[in-house]
């Protein structure tokens, strides 16, 4: 049946998903930007504000959208969300794999990104108690010349920074308020750090440790030296495989099916007639026109008194770059470019800089970072567009709406169908739906012989709501990234199960060999070393094994190499000149029998490169170290209070809701 017209009427424009992600990115580019150096100390104060407050003290439950307060300072759900996403999206980056919200909260990262909100919610009360203050002018000049905020041509571009507050619910006072406290706290951990000097002493200790390098004479001992190994007998072999049972326990895997309802598949049975599609047109046209566009430029003051100054002496013939220059600005950062009414910071700005000629400069108008007057170069004329060019698109976006607002009813429907027993492959037949069967697959993605089983990637939460929920239960719908739902059924689970001896008697002789063999060589290495401390030399004892004394100069605490591995290094730090140790080479079964040759304290001179880059190391520690004091101090002194019920909420997974 076609649509009612009150139907496609009713269709609003929509905001598509598919941006989320960008605007997401781009505010966190914003918070960044706004801390500086800064961000950098507040880095290391994490999850250790918790041994600082006690958890047992500060999760007492309050009502409201606030997740936690310092002092006055109020952190709501929202930043919270918004923090803990960004601090799994680092984690994820770092694993080079996502990170689900149930590992979030086993890592701690939920605690982690509280804790960074708390650390800035005692900063900024600690601004307030010392009065610290930054005027609008400043940060209205802050906010216009941040490149973060700049689009492709290097000026502010205005439409970006619209959706980008407005796809993560902030508005333009609240984001102009935000930018106020990072400058405040700018200003109070810069006085709190400045004229931090490293000690000359505690430069050099730290130089010492980190350029000192060490000369080793080395041979290599391949795992042929363990000898010939003979296989144990049976009660040998039989206890190694039950010590090491775990190593020959196939993992559980659990079989499962999954149905996917999206909006695409209830657009294929909708027609919308030519009258509803021409009358949507109408009420859309604004949608398809090209709007005028103008190129403008906006000059920003921080008082209208001073807005009507310029705008006075601009009329009387001074350049627009002397008044430019008198603020701290250039003209690149006063140009908007070529834009719309509708990419103005506001309604009353675009009705001030689209009312005047080309040529012309507007009176002075309040907008949300100060008073700003307009000047108007080159003006593009609206060009309308015809039904007959946009229609097709047209359809195709109602068709996508209605279907969204369908698709609600039609899962409720479905979910009606479960709770009265229907099977799920029935409900998937009665609402010709596809129900795909994935069977033998561990919590990993891979079948029990480790080959990876294919999943569907716009499905990133399939498995672990499989592993959450056990067979036969009803798991309740999820949602796509496409605004559709799916569901998911566990049809059985297959414990893991410890693989008889007979069936992996082969693998197991092999581990035992291996591991015999390993002993064997260290056991020997271990002897050699305690030769060669006690005195006999290293070329006596290579010579027993017909090798000669290799010699690396110059290795440095961080070194690694195929040869040189990080523990063969670490122990040859431990070891004093003269002395022997030995560990495993970098790749491959050998060890390394060492000894150190020379110890080479470093010279780093005071003025060189090396010793500034140090010295700077030092310096920011010690930064580091009195900024969490004075976090610490001033949480302690605020009082830190977290509610318990709001956290559980943002944080729950489908496992724990």
């Amino acid at each position: 049946m076609p649509p009612s017209r009150k139907g496609v009427a009713a269709c609003p424009g929509r905001r598509q998903r598919g941006s989320r992600q960008k605007d997401r990115t781009m505010l966190d580019s914003l918070r960044r930007s706004a801390s500086g150096w800064i961000a950098k100390l507040l880095i290391g104060l994490l999850a250790v504000s918790f041994a600082v407050w006690g958890i047992a003290d500060i999760f007492s439950g309050f009502g409201g959208n606030t997740v936690a307060k310092v002092g006055d300072e109020e952190i709501d759900g929202l930043a919270f969300e918004r923090e803990l996403r960004t601090e799994m999206d680092r984690f994820s980056q770092r694993l080079g794999q996502p990170v689900t919200l149930d590992q979030a909260r086993r890592y701690g990262i939920d605690r982690a990104a509280l804790s960074r909100l708390i650390n800035v919610a005692a900063l900024d009360g600690a601004t307030k108690d010392m009065g610290l203050a930054v005027g609008d002018e400043v940060v209205g000049q802050a906010i216009v010349t941040d490149p973060n905020l700049q689009g492709g041509f290097g000026r502010f571009d205005r439409e970006l920074f619209r959706q980008t507050l407005r796809a993560n619910g902030i508005d333009e006072e609240r984001f102009v308020e935000q930018r106020r406290k990072a400058m405040a706290r700018d200003q109070l951990v810069t006085s709190l750090t400045m004229g931090v000097e490293a000690p000359e002493a505690l430069v050099r200790v730290v130089a010492n440790y980190q350029e000192e390098t060490r000369t080793a004479g080395y041979i290599i001992l391949p795992p042929s030296l363990a000898g010939e190994i003979e296989a144990p007998d049976a009660e040998t072999l039989q206890a190694f495989y039950q010590a090491g049972a775990s190593a020959f326990t196939l993992p559980e895997t659990r079989d499962i099916s999954f149905m996917v309802l999206e909006p695409e598949h209830i657009t294929q049975t909708m027609t919308i007639s030519e009258d509803d599609l021409r009358e949507a047109y109408e009420q859309r046209r604004g949608d398809y026109d090209v709007p005028e566009r103008r190129e403008v430029q906006q000059v920003t003051f921080g008082t209208e008194d001073a807005a009507k100054e310029a705008l006075e002496k601009l009329r009387s013939g001074t350049k627009a770059e002397t008044i430019v220059k008198e603020i701290g600005l250039t003209m690149e950062d006063v140009d908007l470019g070529t834009v719309s009414r509708g990419e103005m910071l506001s309604p009353d700005l675009a009705d001030a800089a689209f009312s005047i000629e080309s040529g012309a400069w507007s009176e002075p108008v309040k907008g949300p970072l100060g008073w700003s007057i307009f000047h108007v170069g080159t003006i593009s004329v609206a060009e309308p567009s015809t039904y007959e060019e946009v229609k097709d698109k047209l359809r195709r976006t109602l068709e996508l709406e209605m279907a969204q607002e369908q698709i609600y009813d039609i899962q409720n429907s479905i979910e009606d169908a479960r709770a009265a027993g229907e099977p799920l492959e029935s409900v998937a037949t009665r609402f010709n739906l596809n129900l795909r069967q994935i069977g033998g697959v561990t919590r990993e993605g891979k079948t029990r012989n480790g080959d990876p089983v294919e999943l569907p990637e716009a499905l990133p939460e399939l498995l672990e709501t499989a592993y959450n929920n056990g067979a036969g239960e009803q798991i309740p719908p999820l949602a796509t990234a496409d605004q559709g739902y799916y569901w998911v059924q566990v049809d059985a689970v297959t414990p893991a199960a410890v693989q008889p001896l007979d069936e992996v008697r082969d693998r197991v002789l092999s581990i035992w060999m291996e591991r015999e063999r390993a002993a064997r060589l260290e056991a020997l290495a271990a002897k050699l070393v305690e030769r060669g401390n006690a005195g006999e030399s290293f070329e006596k004892i290579a010579a027993e094994y017909d090798r000669s004394v290799l010699s690396v100069p110059g290795i440095q605490r961080n070194a690694q190499s195929d040869t040189f591995s990080r523990t063969v290094v670490a122990r040859l730090f431990a070891t004093p000149e003269g002395g022997f140790t030995f560990g495993p080479v970098g790749v491959g079964e050998s060890l390394l029998l060492m000894q150190v040759r020379e110890v080479r304290e470093p010279s780093v001179e005071r003025g060189s490169d090396k010793y500034a880059e140090i010295e700077r190391s030092v310096r920011d520690s010690i930064q580091a170290d009195i900024l969490q004091s004075f976090v610490f101090g001033y949480q302690t002194k605020l009082g830190v209070e977290v509610n318990s019920t709001l956290y559980e909420q943002v944080v729950a997974t489908d496992g724990t809701r």
